[in-house]
């Protein structure tokens, strides 16, 4: 197949899965293609085979932990023409737009555009572009009437496709696809360093990742555990956070990675990852660090319950309830035989995870899209994409 991804950036999940899916499908024998306004941060296109087009340099840049939505007109129709060409030029047959916003537009405009001659298109909405800009009035209405225009729409857990069928009123739940996660770089540390028990947070630091519950936690904790915080990533919640443990005089307890692609070494290192988000699509951070044998404390919210197993796993806490995150987090630091056991178990349940379980359901949905009619009534719907893992 030659299949065309488009996707953003910066370093989130949307261009992680997007990017880590190109790969995988070129190393499965795919022609594959990624069209993005600029490089993606993340460097594993290069030794892939995979075909990367962008629009031309300009002088500003973005944020490398950002992700940039507010396109200009110029951007847009640069980038349309961009989506055009390949798609001609490459005689593509699939479509993949990661992320709605703005890329479902930029399907939706190709289909309308090429009627009958428009390669299949799909998008996945992977969590933001439901939760934050599928609630803007205006931005609704267009992402709703786009995505009707595609040929199928997946989300990356159970709670997300409902919420976006809720919030964007869509005909049918989207299908589920899980992100995926690998298993083979994100893996177990075969010995640990010894020192203070490490908490550690990774996250783009936006509003809804909910920085002030986190310092708020860790203070907490810090009253009776003599615990390091250890923050991966950047963003306008960092500053809060730090801000907040300099006036309790805990600025020595935290250290700061800022932004990195390659979180692997420093997880496998942490005794316990801490999320305090009060909305989740799917959450990558603890996905990968159940994969690195870490236990993972956090909210129980939207998609996050279906990654990490409660009390197996990790331990759930409802949003705000910092009290009952700070006794968890003490819980798992003072017990080694049960962060153990804890870890064990996450890193089992991340293999289900595994690109080589997860890439073969969009590889089997590319073919059964290609080799169905162009009637509505046949295209594959529903949430069974997930059923098998």
């Amino acid at each position: 197949m030659r299949v065309g991804l488009l996707c953003h950036s910066g370093i989130g999940g949307s261009v992680r899965i997007a990017t880590g899916l190109a790969c995988a499908l070129s190393w499965r024998g795919h022609q594959v293609h990624v069209l993005a306004r600029t490089p993606p941060a993340f460097d594993s296109l290069g030794e892939s085979g995979v075909c990367l087009h962008t629009l031309p340099p300009t002088p500003d840049r973005d944020p490398p932990g950002g992700l940039k939505v507010a396109w200009s007109s110029d951007e847009q129709a640069a980038f349309r023409s961009l989506v055009s060409e390949v798609v001609r030029a490459e005689r593509l047959d699939v479509l993949h737009a990661h992320y709605a916003v703005p890329f479902a537009h930029v399907a939706a405009w190709l289909v309308r555009r090429l009627g009958h001659r428009a390669p299949i298109t799909l998008a996945t909405l992977h969590g933001t572009d439901v939760s934050i800009h599928g609630r803007e009035p205006r931005r609704r209405r267009m992402l709703s009437e786009d995505l009707r225009t595609l040929g199928v729409i997946t989300s990356v857990s159970h709670h997300h496709a409902r919420l976006a069928r809720q919030v964007l009123g869509l005909g049918d739940l989207p299908m589920v696809i899980p992100n995926f996660v690998d298993v083979t770089r994100f893996r177990p540390a075969r010995f640990r360093r010894q020192g203070k028990p490490r908490i550690v947070h990774v996250s783009n630091f936006r509003g809804v990742k909910d920085a002030p519950s986190l310092a708020r936690v860790f203070l907490a904790v810090r009253e009776r555990i003599d615990a390091e915080l250890w923050l991966i990533g950047d963003g306008p919640g960092l500053p809060v956070v730090e801000a907040m443990l300099a006036e309790a005089g805990e600025s020595g307890a935290a250290r700061s990675f800022g932004v990195t692609t390659d979180v692997a070494p420093i997880l496998r290192e942490a005794d316990l990852l801490l999320m305090t988000s009060y909305a989740e699509s799917f959450c990558m951070a603890a996905a990968e660090a159940m994969a690195c044998g870490v236990p993972v404390v956090a909210t129980r919210a939207g998609g996050i319950s279906e990654v990490v197993g409660d009390g197996a796993t990790g331990h759930l806490f409802a949003v705000g309830d910092h009290a009952s995150a700070a006794e968890a987090v003490v819980e798992l630091l003072a017990s080694p035989r049960l962060r153990r056991r804890l870890g064990g178990a996450a890193r089992q349940r991340a293999t289900r995870f595994a690109p080589e379980r997860v890439v073969p359901i969009y590889e089997g949905l590319y073919h059964d899209l290609l080799g169905a009619t162009a009637a509505s009534d046949q295209r594959p719907a529903g949430t069974a994409g997930w059923a098998g893992l």
